[in-house]
């Protein structure tokens, strides 16, 4: 007896519009991290989040979300979770909406974690009851 196996279908392109907030965002968002001490950083986060002109909903932030995860296929480098929400949030900062950006922590094992998050929800991110995050940092 043989399974055929399907391959998963492919990710879908997003709009060029969000294409390339996120190509800016993921450029920004890795010069931050890796080159401004981290009081710029929040600020410039805090900056980004006040120009934004009403708050996003969990679809829109999913949907940037979607156009990071492609655009991050394209960088050349390791890009881990503190990188990647901060390219998220500045994403949607710049289409005008605000998120919040969370930086976070748990316990057995020690772990620390940054996602992005719409009507104080995470967005996108797996739950696991037992081991939750706490929220350390929210701008």
């Amino acid at each position: 007896m043989t399974i055929p196996m399907v391959p998963p279908a492919p990710p879908q392109r997003p709009p060029l519009p969000d294409r390339l907030t996120a190509l800016a965002a993921l450029a920004a968002a890795t010069a931050l991290i890796r080159v401004a001490p981290l009081r710029f950083t929040l600020t410039t986060a805090r900056l980004a989040k006040r120009a934004a002109r009403h708050p996003a909903t969990a679809p829109e932030a999913a949907r940037l979300l979607a156009a990071r995860d492609w655009a991050g296929q394209f960088f050349p480098g390791r890009a881990a979770c503190l990188e990647m929400s901060l390219a998220a949030f500045l994403a949607v900062c710049l289409r005008g909406h605000a998120v919040d950006w969370c930086i976070g922590c748990r316990f057995d094992p020690c772990e620390s974690h940054a996602w992005i998050e719409a009507d104080k929800e995470p967005v996108c991110e797996p739950q696991v009851p037992d081991r939750p995050f706490h929220l350390t940092l929210r701008v």
